[in-house]
């Protein structure tokens, strides 16, 4: 009967609903609500295997038809429609054929996979194609959003609810909800406009909008975000209010206005494209005459990916600020006020089944005040760089590794080098040993321009040496027990034996070589140097094992436990300016240990002793717990010897089932000095949360703490107003 699909017809109004607020209420978060459910489910979800709705037939129950009538059909006593998902009951349903018109009596059920609903009374006219229903209540079979409408009329691709409202509150709890005058739905457009639109906080009202347009799909558009509020003592009130612009279906932008009440008016801008074979975004900011330090201030960034074809692409990542002082004045994070170099950089980029070349150029920015100009490392215009590898034979494998570069700078002597290091390796393994002897010979060479201040200096210079290394391991299993459980444990011992010819390379210049932090992958490289302005002497032996407890149920790694350490035959003589020589006899001893008790409760140790010192290179020991309760923390201590002793603690501790404290501190033992600090307190219910927070950190270089005070309100459903969540990932804090 068609009258039948009128009435359907309106009930993809409230499944258009859904769509916009439902996927913002997946949270497993919101699970304090006993029973939200005011309007129960009437039958047992449909199986949607079944195939469309369309496909499926229809059937009309009902305990008494009354079809003698000419001009009326009448279905009397518990009447059931039944369409695939869809079923329909109410207790007395009348046709008019010649008007063709239906009405019902009694109250109207229904329910789909989408949503149930009620509604006191429900008419319709099949020539003017429009439904009509009276008293509507509906219920979203996926969480907790529900609401009401006095009246709703849908008909010629037009849907209107009057008086309606929109909450994810249990219906005798509101502590929110979203009501309107009037909701019309276009369905041609996909678009709905509301009029006298309020957001209500209990019986408050805290946002109105006399008019608002959205969405009625999951498809992108434009309209205003949720405003971020903030203030500190560096920028004093700090609001901000996104406006989503969905320019194209592949192309959209973001404009963010933001006020500062210290400095002025700042406008923020992200432009996003996606296209078959480039995609990338363009963001920026820019504040006109800052009323704290005067002169206007700015950033700007470009990252951008051409796919060529199945081998090459083109990457760039451009990036430029109006000062040395943008991140310590704009920067959210600790990561970010501490950032001391900006970097730019493009290329062309090519990927093998044996080889890798990157054609690419770079320039660094000073970001930081106390760097001096000049102190920024050298551009590279252009670097060129090959690594192809290739086996010829199960136990043969030649390769080469290549780069040339030229460096240029505004203060220092310009220069170009190529690198070229052709090598063979002779892998043999067994089914649980391996050995892999290696040769290769690296060759560098050097074309420098002219040193005003040293006229005598060479201007083309060459470095050339054999590297001779052997690395051999094996691993051992066996079934083991402790502490009642069954493990297979592994013992991995591993040797690594490293030789090259000591070269005097002092008369080289540093470039864009750098000691690289010494860490366990620091056992087994050939050169302890990242760049090829230096290559390490070496006449060395590392020695190192590594047992491993797998659980025997599921394979999962439980407990890991490493020991190494190198030991020099000939003490290494090549260093850079300024560094310090290496030890007499060998490396300091690295170990590491992990332990996982469970997937809520982990514990790491990193520990570097030196011999020839006696004392501790770096120290590390971190944690992570959660229980059940919902007590979450994770701690860290970290050392190194001269130059850092930080603490850091984060916890998630609940108070009750509705509030629950969120707090993190970063603390410098070796400055005596707070990093940063956050602490705050929620309240949530099943269908709103509340967080106040307060954050204190370094933002500024000469160390000047900077403290700011934050709010947050979440609706479940309608998403967050207030400050940035985003402080609590970027902190730590791993509840969130």
């Amino acid at each position: 009967m068609r009258h039948t699909r009128l009435f359907f017809a309106c009930l993809g109004l409230l499944t258009a609903m859904r769509s916009q607020a439902q996927d913002l209420a997946q949270d497993n978060g919101w699970q304090l609500c006993q029973n939200p459910e005011y309007l129960p489910l009437f039958q047992p979800l449909h199986d949607k295997s079944a195939g469309p709705d369309s496909d499926q037939p229809a059937d009309i129950f009902a305990d008494d038809f009354d079809i003698q009538k000419v001009d009326e059909s009448v279905f009397n006593g518990n009447v059931e429609f039944r369409r695939g998902e869809e079923w329909l009951a109410t207790d007395r349903l009348l046709f008019n054929h010649s008007a063709q018109t239906f009405r019902t009596e009694g109250l109207v059920k229904f329910q789909n996979n989408a949503l149930r609903m009620t509604a006191a009374s429900a008419v319709g006219d099949q020539k003017a194609d429009t439904v009509e229903l009276t008293d509507l209540s509906y219920q979203f079979n996926t969480g907790n959003g529900n609401g009401t409408a006095s009246k709703v009329k849908v008909g010629n691709d037009r849907s209107t609810l009057t008086q309606t409202n929109f909450s994810t509150c249990p219906s005798n709890e509101r502590q929110w909800q979203f009501v309107a005058d009037e909701i019309v739905v276009d369905d041609k457009t996909r678009q709905g406009r509301a009029t006298n639109a309020r957001l209500m906080i209990g019986k408050v009202p805290v946002l109105w909008l006399p008019f608002m347009q959205f969405p009625t799909d999951s498809a992108r558009a434009s309209g205003f975000l949720a405003p971020i509020i903030g203030q500190d003592s560096l920028n004093g009130f700090d609001f901000s209010l996104p406006f989503y612009w969905n320019i194209a279906p592949n192309y959209d932008a973001t404009l963010t206005p933001r006020y500062f009440s210290k400095r002025g008016f700042m406008l923020g801008t992200e432009f996003r494209y996606l296209m078959d074979e480039n995609s990338g975004s363009i963001t920026g900011t820019f504040l006109p005459s800052d009323n704290l330090r005067g002169g206007d201030r700015y950033s700007l960034a470009w990252n951008h990916f051409t796919a060529m074809s199945s081998a090459w692409y083109f990457q760039s990542s451009l990036n430029k600020v109006s000062d040395a002082y943008y991140y310590s004045d704009f920067g959210d994070s600790l990561s970010e006020t501490s950032t001391t170099l900006v970097k730019s950089e493009l290329g062309f980029h090519g990927r093998g089944k044996y080889w890798n070349l990157d054609l690419t150029a770079a320039n660094w920015e000073i970001a930081n005040p106390t760097q001096a100009p000049g102190s920024e490392p050298y551009r590279r215009l252009p670097r060129i760089a090959l690594h192809g590898s290739k086996p010829f034979a199960p136990w043969v494998e030649l390769g080469l590794s290549a780069e040339a570069v030229v460096f240029t700078h505004d203060q220092l002597n310009n220069g170009n080098r190529l690198d070229i290091q052709p090598y063979v390796k002779f892998p043999v393994t067994g089914s649980y040993w391996f050995i892999t002897p290696s040769f290769s010979w690296r060759q560098t060479e050097y074309w420098l321009s002219d040193d005003p201040n040293n006229p005598m200096a060479p201007t083309r210079l060459s470095r050339g040496l054999p590297i001779i290394s052997l690395d051999a391991g094996a691993q051992y299993e066996r079934s083991t027990q402790f502490a009642g459980s069954d493990y297979i444990q592994t013992l991995e011992p591993r040797l690594f034996y490293l030789n090259v010819p000591y070269r005097n390379q002092n008369d080289l210049p540093v470039f864009d070589t750098q000691a690289l932090t010494f860490m366990w992958p620091s056992l087994f490289r050939e050169n302890r140097y990242g760049g090829a302005d230096r290559q390490t002497d070496a006449n060395q032996l590392t020695t190192a094992i590594t047992t491993r407890f797998l659980d025997s149920l599921n394979g999962k790694e439980r407990m890991n436990f490493s020991v190494g350490r190198i030991t020099y035959f000939d003490s290494p003589q090549v260093s850079l300016p300024n560094e310090p020589l290496q030890a007499n006899d060998g490396s300091a001893w690295v170990a590491e240990a992990n332990l996982r008790v469970s997937d809520t409760w982990q514990i790491g140790l990193t520990q570097h002793w030196n011999p020839a010192s006696r004392n501790t290179d770096l120290s590390s020991l971190r944690g992570y717990w959660s229980l059940p309760s919902g007590l979450k923390l994770n701690a860290s201590y970290r050392y190194r010897a001269g130059f850092a002793e930080q603490t850091d603690l984060a916890f998630v501790v609940p108070l009750s089932p509705n509030w629950r404290a969120i707090g993190r501190w970063n603390y410098s033992l070796r400055d005596n000095q707070n990093l940063e600090s956050l602490l705050g307190f929620e309240w949530r219910s099943c269908c709103m949360a509340l967080r106040v927070f307060g954050r204190k950190y370094i933002r500024s270089f000469d160390s000047r703490e900077n403290l700011g005070v934050f709010m947050e309100l979440e609706l479940n459903g309608l998403g967050q107003v207030g400050s940035k969540p985003e402080l609590f990932k970027d902190n730590g804090i791993l509840a969130y």
